[in-house]
């Protein structure tokens, strides 16, 4: 690969490595932070929640302006703005000023991140080569999971949770900026979804007549909803008896399987097709809540539940291509991450409350193959309608 083609390739990857600190390295905030103020993890990890809200909200504008002023300088804004975001939360120590930070941070944080990386790749390769090179990318967020997961606890334990914060704000601007450099000139300058590099036979309009369309959002938005206990998860295998350094462990498995995995779907999808693979990823994902809630196999189902939840970044797209074609595909491929925002969104604080409830995270966990199976019969309706 040349070297102008490597660029781009390898700052969006950048950019992945960045939006795990958000992804994985917070989720080991939510204990110590609640033991420490007071918190209930349900109304305590509502800051997450804001967070991913307004950044459904920033990605519509955010599209908009990198087809006029590019990705960099947007990077450049993220780096700056939730590094601050970071010391802001260091120096939380009522919910309101959690609640207000994160919702700040949100406007330039993962969502905006993600777009960038996936703006970086579709703009800069074919078509052909952008399936591909977005799984590479996309393993930069199980990758940075696997450094955050061994460093962060290490940290917590020696410094405590507010230094830990100020740690990551400057992990961020320094991966962000690093992003940004090497993107320099190598910038792609076609516009992301434009209509002269657009291919397909469904319009923006005619998608959202398809209910087609609304079975596509609500897989998306059940694959996110599952993902969201991601946040507990140290919690949870905590209240399940294992030390802070087998966790430590668990974590970094499942997020190397998640860089694995990322790959490893491009490549089944290459030879299945999407169909197929997306189907057994999600009874690979629903199999996984299972062993989890018996507690049997942690190990493989902590590496199921990685497959499923990197499905998000590399099926769902495919998914949605297969379904509509490429002409309006940015469109209705924004809109569908509105949409696993916004599930996010109410997720992320109820699978906290179920704990703060129940005293156990087992309802939630028996709850997702349920959600897991509506989502595969939507899959199955959606591409029979196709045909």
């Amino acid at each position: 690969m040349k070297k102008s083609t490597l660029f781009p390739g390898l700052a969006a990857f950048l950019l992945m490595l960045t939006m795990s600190l958000l992804s994985t390295a917070l989720s080991f905030f939510v204990a110590p932070v609640c033991a420490d103020l007071g918190f209930g993890r349900g109304s305590f990890t509502l800051y997450y929640s804001l967070m991913v809200a307004s950044g459904a909200v920033s990605a519509s504008f955010l599209g908009n302006y990198m087809n006029k002023r590019g990705v960099r300088s947007v990077v450049l804004a993220s780096a700056v703005w939730c590094c601050l975001g970071f010391f802001l939360l260091s120096a939380s120590s009522q919910l309101w000023m959690f609640y207000l930070t994160g919702a700040a941070m949100g406007l330039l944080g993962s969502t905006c991140i993600y777009l960038a990386a996936n703006v970086i790749v579709q703009q800069s390769y074919s078509s052909s080569a952008a399936s591909a090179v977005l799984g590479l990318v996309m393993a930069g967020a199980g990758i940075g999971g696997v450094i955050w997961s061994n460093v962060v606890p290490l940290l917590l334990d020696s410094f405590g949770w507010r230094i830990g914060y100020r740690v990551l704000g400057v992990c961020w601007i320094i991966l962000a900026l690093i992003s940004a450099l090497i993107l320099g000139k190598q910038e792609p300058t076609v516009a992301f979804g434009h209509a002269k590099n657009a291919s397909g036979e469904t319009s923006m309009k005619e998608a959202m007549r398809s209910s087609r369309f609304f079975l596509a959002a609500m897989i998306m938005c059940v694959v996110t909803v599952c993902s969201c206990i991601s946040q507990q998860l140290p919690s949870l295998l905590g209240g399940q008896g294992y030390a802070s350094d087998q966790i430590s462990v668990m974590i970094s498995v499942m997020t190397a399987s998640s860089a694995v995995g990322t790959i490893l779907e491009g490549m089944v999808c290459s030879k299945l097709g999407i169909k197929h693979t997306m189907v057994g990823i999600l009874v690979v994902y629903a199999a996984g809540y299972l062993m989890l809630a018996a507690g049997i196999m942690v190990y493989p189902a902590l590496v199921c539940l990685a497959f499923g939840a990197g499905s998000i970044g590399t099926l769902m797209p495919i998914v949605v291509r297969t379904l509509f074609g490429g002409r309006a595909y940015a469109s209705i491929w924004s809109v569908i991450i509105t949409c696993s925002s916004v599930a996010s969104f109410l997720a992320t604080p109820v699978w906290g409350m179920v704990y703060d409830f129940f005293g156990t995270y087992a309802p939630a966990l028996l709850t997702m193959p349920v959600l897991l199976a509506i989502a595969l019969v939507g899959l199955l309706a959606a591409f029979r309608e196709k045909k």
